[in-house]
């Protein structure tokens, strides 16, 4: 019996247009398991991006983002806005600030969410309309999974999803095959902690200044897009106190570069205090790097108990326990090998495998053997 398109999944790869942020990464990767999972069970893929990324999936059926307000009701409505809507169709918005859903109130919404940060991030006058628009996308869906179970905890605590599953699938590892290439900016071979993602307030990373301070053998190397005021504030407070030559932030890196300052780098730092799984922590144990971490939201769930913990920002706090971990780690010559297995556990195409699994449980395909969604 052929599965030749009996079901077809719109993929909302809308954020392939920032590949240098989470969500970007998240539509590449994810986006690309996904098409290769769906065509091996006989699903169509319907990519919906802007149209520069819409280049790539050129042999694909796709949808304009650009199109969706002024042209989408025209030229879809057959698929999503009709009397009679096809059934056979079902929606996947891949991230919880998604602007873009069906218009046909009967056509299923399985949506990812990736965190409810904005308790932590906005004023207390910003967190009820924050909440608002949460959950109407919300109450559109008909299936929820969470990155995480801190994510799932926290769907369920803060929103209403009344009687809806809510799932967990973790994502994957996104280091490839990339050919490392050292960057121009590393001036000389002076041993370098390593730390990467967009510089923002929540990421916490001035923090590292104090415990670079307290560790003069050490250089920082701050990979990321500095996409606020706050990185200023950091690159301020790093000439002030003299330490230009050993806290480097040289804003985003190619793929070559990531991958040679990740195999390089003698400990991965991501201090963040707000995140809904953690890629980079990941990324850094997939190499068998010492990774530390701080104690807070998704990071613990993530890292599991191979990473080092910082309880407290203080400089002190940070630089001791920065030395205790990296006594662990040199003292045990399995810790590099534990760390790169559990990192393997994270696998893009069990994401992928997981997620189809539910595309085709809402679609009504019954298939024996089928992995499971946590």
């Amino acid at each position: 019996m052929s599965y030749r398109f009996m079901l077809q999944v719109v993929l909302d790869l809308e954020k392939l247009r920032q590949p240098y942020c989470g969500l970007g990464q998240f539509a590449q990767y994810l986006g690309d398991a996904l098409i290769e999972e769906l065509d091996s069970r006989g699903i169509e893929p319907i990519i919906l991006a802007r149209k520069p990324q819409l280049e790539r999936f050129q042999d694909r059926r796709c949808l304009e983002a650009n199109l969706w307000r002024k042209e989408f009701l025209q030229r879809h409505s057959r698929l999503f806005y009709s009397g009679s809507y096809d059934q056979n169709v079902i929606w996947h918005a891949t991230h919880q600030q998604t602007r873009f859903l069906p218009r046909h109130p009967r056509t299923p919404v399985l949506l990812t969410v990736h965190d409810l940060n904005f308790l932590r991030e906005k004023a207390t006058s910003k967190i009820a309309r924050e909440r608002r628009r949460h959950q109407l996308i919300i109450d559109r869906a008909t299936e929820i999974i969470a990155i995480s179970k801190f994510v799932a905890q926290e769907v369920r605590e803060e929103l209403h999803v009344g009687d809806k599953p809510v799932h967990v699938i973790y994502n994957g590892v996104s280091r490839t095959d990339t050919t490392p290439i050292r960057p121009d900016f590393v001036p000389d071979d002076r041993p370098f902690l390593f730390s990467i993602g967009l510089i923002q307030r929540k990421k916490n990373f001035h923090v590292l200044i104090d415990l670079i301070e307290r560790a003069p053998e050490y250089r920082v190397i701050l990979a990321g897009i500095k996409s606020d005021s706050y990185a200023l504030e950091i690159e301020d407070r790093v000439r002030e106190r003299g330490l230009s030559d050993r806290f480097l932030m040289p804003g985003p890196v190619s793929e070559g570069e990531r991958e040679w300052l990740y195999q390089n780098c003698t400990a991965f730092l991501f201090p963040s205090i707000t995140e809904g799984f953690g890629l980079p922590p990941i990324e850094a144990m997939l190499g068998g790097k010492p990774t530390f971490l701080s104690r807070r939201t998704s990071l613990p769930e993530i890292g599991g108990q191979l990473a080092f913990y910082w309880d407290a920002f203080d400089g002190d706090h940070l630089y001791q326990r920065f030395v205790d971990g990296m006594r662990r780690f040199q003292q045990d010559p399995t810790y590099a090998e534990r760390l790169r297995a559990h990192a393997g556990q994270f696998c893009w195409r069990t994401a992928a495998r997981q997620y189809v699994d539910l595309y085709e449980a809402i679609g009504g395909i019954q298939r024996p053997g089928l992995s499971s969604a946590a």
